[in-house]
């Protein structure tokens, strides 16, 4: 190659250096070799693996999201369910709480409630009173101690009367104030509201089912909750029960065995 060629005189050069050789080996071989093929292999080649890398990678995370979203929603509707069940808790003689059970508590009004309904309760209240009703709240959450001691208490003093024998007086307290572990007031779902005036205690009975309420023990149920009526004693049992069991007329007891029913059915 003589001196003094020019960059581009370089170039040229080489270009036909090397369509030459490539001719030369298309004659031998009888194969044609277009031009920069070697090269556009190893490009096809680096575009293939990264495709199935990506590929890999979406795939891998693909699995993950579905197993964390299945997890997720599984959870969700694992805790819905418990949540549903501890709403529909009835507690009596015959399905007592453990001493030691304590639901998940907040404080609302300086009364320890249950988490489930406090959102609700909460809202009744305000509502109440944007109506010009102040609804009052006696009891809430009462421990297993405190059901107890009350209990006692009750009972004792009934037995001052000499017209109760020890066995009446029981069976009386009993459908009046539950045995520890026997109340549904220890699950914190159960509330005790003022109603000494008469307008508040329509109120409630008119509107309980917006908020998730429902009266406890109603007079024409005593047969069925073993209880005297109380018209001041509501349990919480979430909106869509509320509305359903007012509609059908069912205390707790029979809407839990209606459910029951249906379950079995199905």
């Amino acid at each position: 190659m003589p001196f003094g060629m020019t960059p581009s005189d370089k170039k040229s050069y080489k270009e036909s250096k090397r369509r030459r050789k490539q001719a030369l080996m298309e004659e031998k071989t009888g194969r044609i070799f277009p031009y920069g093929s070697a090269k556009r292999k190893v490009i096809i080649a680096a575009c293939i693996v990264i495709a199935v890398l990506a590929a890999a990678a979406g795939a891998y995370f693909l699995i993950l999201f579905s197993t964390d979203s299945g997890y997720s929603a599984q959870k969700s509707t694992q805790e819905t369910v418990e949540s549903s069940e501890e709403l529909l808790t009835v507690v009596n003689k015959q399905n007592p709480l453990e001493f030691d059970y304590v639901p998940e508590l907040l404080m609302l009004d300086g009364f320890k409630v249950n988490s489930l309904m406090y959102d609700d309760l909460s809202q009744m209240l305000d509502d109440a009173q944007s109506d010009g009703v102040e609804l009052k709240i006696n009891s809430v959450y009462v421990s297993y101690d405190e059901q107890k001691k009350l209990y006692d208490d009750t009972l004792s003093e009934l037995l001052q009367n000499p017209d109760y024998t020890e066995v009446r007086a029981q069976a009386y307290v009993q459908k009046l104030v539950p045995m520890a572990g026997q109340s549904e007031a220890q699950t914190g779902l159960l509330v005790d509201f003022d109603v000494s005036d008469s307008g508040t205690a329509l109120y409630i009975e008119r509107n309980c089912i917006s908020y998730g309420f429902i009266q406890r023990y109603p007079d024409d149920k005593e047969s069925v909750t073993s209880m005297y009526g109380s018209e001041s004693l509501y349990r919480y049992v979430g909106k869509d029960n509320a509305v359903k069991m007012r509609s059908y007329n069912m205390c707790l007891e029979e809407y839990v065995d209606y459910l029951s029913a249906q379950n079995s059915d199905d």
